[in-house]
């Protein structure tokens, strides 16, 4: 039956001119970067830490307390050594052949774009930059790491550019996605149950031929999909790669 099914996923894919990868935590897990809400992920990692891991991932947080904050996401985000596995890298050769669109990701780990997507909307921000809270001045990764950065040179707290618990999405990054998912042939969703609003709302813009799910668990979605595959994200790619 898994074979059937990787051969179904290997000409959707052969046939599409126009994919749109929409990728969640279960893509990066291979990275060695925990899912947030699986057992045994992050938020089980957190929870004890005297606050709910909603509250240390939120713009609350970082106002109440700046120390706090900035201790946590050094400590807890980073991924200093964290890098792209087989399935960004099969999601970026698709790209660079000129059959995808592009991705949808609701990661914050930066790592389509490290694995060379230059079409990515990243509905919840990257780590990958930082910004200050007062000038705006940005900053990459690389540099709050090799200069041990909590401050900006005005003074001001260099944060994540992420989006925290009681911020919105970018207006813009949602409408990029929008437009993507309107101009595809095939969806692709990896790794994610689909549950997350308003990100996976975004899916019923699709209107395409060919609409798959590859995810461990079964999702809302699943009974309008044209496949499902519950298995391992890189041992799909493998089969079929």
């Amino acid at each position: 039956m898994m074979r059937q099914q990787y051969q179904q996923l290997a000409d959707i894919i052969e046939k599409s001119d126009n994919i749109v990868f929409f990728t969640g935590a279960g893509v990066s897990v291979a990275s060695g970067i925990p899912d947030f809400r699986s057992m045994g992920g992050l938020f089980d990692e957190i929870s004890n830490a005297g606050h709910s891991p909603e509250y240390l991932l939120s713009i609350d947080h970082l106002k109440d307390d700046p120390g706090s904050f900035i201790s946590f996401y050094k400590k807890r985000l980073l991924l200093a050594d964290k890098s792209p596995n087989p399935v960004h890298d099969f999601i970026a050769g698709l790209e660079a052949e000129g059959r995808s669109l592009g991705v949808i990701t609701q990661n914050i780990d930066g790592l389509h774009t490290d694995a060379g997507n230059r079409k990515v909307d990243e509905l919840h921000g990257t780590l990958n930059q930082f910004y200050c809270v007062e000038c705006r001045e940005t900053y990459h990764k690389t540099e709050i790491i090799e200069q041990d950065m909590s401050y900006c040179r005005c003074g001001g707290v260099v944060r994540p550019d992420i989006v925290l618990y009681g911020e919105a999405l970018n207006e813009l990054t949602v409408m990029s996605a929008m437009a993507k998912l309107q101009k595809a042939d095939t969806l692709i969703v990896l790794g994610t149950s689909l549950v997350v609003n308003p990100a996976a709302y975004l899916t019923t813009y699709f209107s395409g031929e060919a609409f798959v799910i590859i995810n461990r668990d079964s999702t809302p979605f699943d009974d309008e999909a044209t496949l499902v595959i519950n298995d391992d994200m890189t041992d799909v790619i493998d089969a079929i790669t």
